[in-house]
């Protein structure tokens, strides 16, 4: 018999982890790039479901490409989006209060690591998109694999993997780099687009 209070108790645990996460001129720049290449390429997408958003900062970019948005965070975050009119859920993006199907994407920017549980995490997002979730991860290359509420950062291989038994197949990929300071570039973000399998 599985004691799923067990898993309640522990996640309550973590929630003292989480910090707040404020938007920034760079982060924004950053997403607000990969959003504008996905959303030129899936033109029929009409809403969003952006998980573990902050404070909603992506809000705008997925406005301005007529989507629908929505964005579920935890902590202080939730309150302060709100304050600014973003239309951001108390919520854990592991056990969402959504019908299934209820989005045409998911949107996880900076996310998926703060999940302990990170295939269960993606099978939810599967119950909830009807066709897309689209993730940008921080590659262990730049951020390393520990920080603080970050219990699933992973390289390209592990999370594809996941993808794959979450009921995801890949579509694209690519893995951003920046400069290093000594003339190389090294992996800073990992971009994974997938659809969900039929």
């Amino acid at each position: 018999m599985r004691k799923y209070d067990h898993i309640d108790g522990y996640i309550n645990k973590l929630y003292s982890d989480i910090y707040l996460q404020p938007s920034d001129d760079g982060h924004t720049a950053l997403a607000t790039k990969v959003i504008n290449f996905w959303m030129g390429r899936m033109t029929t997408c009409r809403s969003v479901l952006d998980v573990g958003c902050g404070q909603g900062f992506c809000q705008y970019p997925f406005e301005r490409h007529g989507v629908t948005y929505e964005g579920v965070a935890l902590g202080g975050d939730v309150e302060i989006a709100q304050q600014l009119g973003h239309n951001v859920k108390k919520m854990d993006f592991s056990f969402l209060d959504y019908p299934d199907n209820s989005f045409d994407l998911i949107f996880s920017r900076h996310s998926l690591e703060h999940s302990p549980m990170p295939l269960i995490t993606l099978m939810e997002w599967a119950r909830v998109s009807t066709n897309w979730l689209g993730v940008i991860l921080p590659a262990p290359e730049w951020y390393t694999y520990a920080g603080r509420n970050h219990y699933s950062v992973m390289n390209m291989e592990q999370v594809k993997n996941l993808l794959n038994v979450a009921g995801w197949n890949v579509m694209w990929e690519n893995i951003d780099e920046l400069p290093n300071g000594d003339g190389k570039t090294t992996p800073h973000e990992y971009w994974i687009m997938s659809e969900k399998k039929r």
